[in-house]
């Protein structure tokens, strides 16, 4: 997939803006609180049907305006042009058009045009608590399977009403009633088994696309592996049915510890993942450096598996990570991620890419600043397309 145009409204400081794209890097600047994250925010609202950042979407809408809306256009990488356009109003709520028709949920627009974002608050994928890491594996296997997207929400809907039930009952004093809840514990066990059955068949795929990638880009590290920790079982099973088995004897197990604490405390959403380095446990073992690489290479990884399993090359959003970097690997892993899809970086200015000012902007790369929610000036590598260029490859 690659974007021609992004354009929003209304989302944050931005009243209006429209840019049209390079095909390969391009570099937004700004000063901090100017509006360069929105621009990503908003190819991500397209994709992702969300913000990055995790910012609700009513605290988005530019102050003073009860709505935003967001539209990107592109061309697969099949030659067919694409939108996708999501708006969001106070009292509606938020709606999406993919090429024009309406979208009933998430799970249609998510995975049509697959992205990776890294941004300095996904280092808790690292060594943060485990539900980054969960976040990590279900929005990467989401976007690659529709199915896993649509189980993942009716499972938090059946997680939801059954955590309802047991804190009703805690506050009541009583054990929780098993005849209300056994309707929810076959939802719950049922998804669960075949959710965490989808992250076995990921892992399995994904571990050696993660090594490789983390060779590449990490100094000082011999091996890195990632591994599936399955909630309260030993290792990933075989098959759905010996993750339903073990499912239910951990129900029965755990019956009356949740009547007292009055939660759900066994299923998919209690799963993590372990990353380690030259054999150790990342989060203990591994050097702030290490951890930094560490998580640029899982990001590689991602687009890696995202490139085969959707058939759609993945764009890429870099929000502020190179001011972390040291310059010599700044520009290594920009030189990597330009090459692999079209890729949206923001940065504070220039000066945090050196190498940039030394070679200037090269063919499909451009460079777009912004100032108090709006573009000031853009410069291309090479003369892009005009709008009716445009238009006339859209018709």
């Amino acid at each position: 997939m690659h974007l021609r145009r992004v354009s929003f409204r209304n989302l944050r400081n931005h009243a209006a803006t429209e840019l049209e794209v390079a095909q390969g890097a391009n570099v937004i600047t700004g000063l901090n609180g100017e509006g360069k994250t929105t621009i990503l925010e908003a190819i991500s609202i397209a994709t992702l049907t969300r913000s990055f950042v995790g910012t609700p979407d009513a605290h988005m809408v530019r102050r003073g305006q009860r709505s935003y809306d967001v539209r990107i256009e592109g061309v697969s990488d099949y030659g067919v042009p694409r939108r996708i356009e999501v708006e969001y109003d106070a009292a509606a709520g938020r709606t999406a058009l993919l090429d024009g028709t309406p979208a009933a949920n998430a799970a249609q627009v998510i995975g049509s045009a697959p992205t990776v974002v890294l941004s300095p608050d996904m280092k808790a994928i690292t060594n943060g608590a485990p539900a980054e890491r969960r976040r990590f594996l279900d929005m990467v296997i989401s976007q690659a399977k529709r199915r896993y997207l649509e189980e993942l929400m009716q499972y938090r809907r059946v997680l939801k009403q059954r955590n309802a039930l047991l804190a009703m009952a805690r506050r009541s004093g009583r054990p929780a009633d098993r005849t209300l809840l056994e309707p929810w514990d076959e939802g719950l066990v049922e998804r669960a088994a075949h959710l965490m059955y989808e992250r076995t068949i990921f892992l399995r795929e994904f571990e050696p696309i993660f090594r490789d990638a983390a060779m590449r880009v990490a100094s000082g590290i011999d091996r890195a592996d990632i591994h599936y920790l399955p909630d309260a079982i030993s290792a990933p099973l075989a098959s759905v049915a010996d993750y339903r088995d073990a499912l239910w004897f951990r129900c029965r197990e755990v019956a009356a510890e949740e009547s007292r604490r009055g939660t759900t405390l066994f299923g998919a959403h209690r799963d993590d993942l372990r990353m380690e380095v030259n054999g150790g446990d990342v989060r203990v073992a591994a050097s702030q450096g290490q951890h930094k690489t560490l998580l640029i290479g899982l990001k590689i990884a991602e687009f890696h598996y995202l490139a085969s399993q959707c058939a759609e090359t993945p764009l890429i959003l870099l929000d502020d990570i190179f001011g972390e970097l040291d310059p010599q690997r700044a520009e290594r892993v920009y030189e990597l991620t330009r090459t692999l899809g079209q890729t949206f970086i923001t940065a504070a200015s220039l000066d945090i890419l050196p190498f940039l000012n030394r070679r200037g902007l090269g063919p499909g790369e451009a460079q777009f600043s912004v100032e108090s929610g709006a573009i000031s000036s853009i410069r291309y590598g090479q003369i892009p397309p005009s709008g009716e260029a445009l238009r006339a490859a859209d018709s």
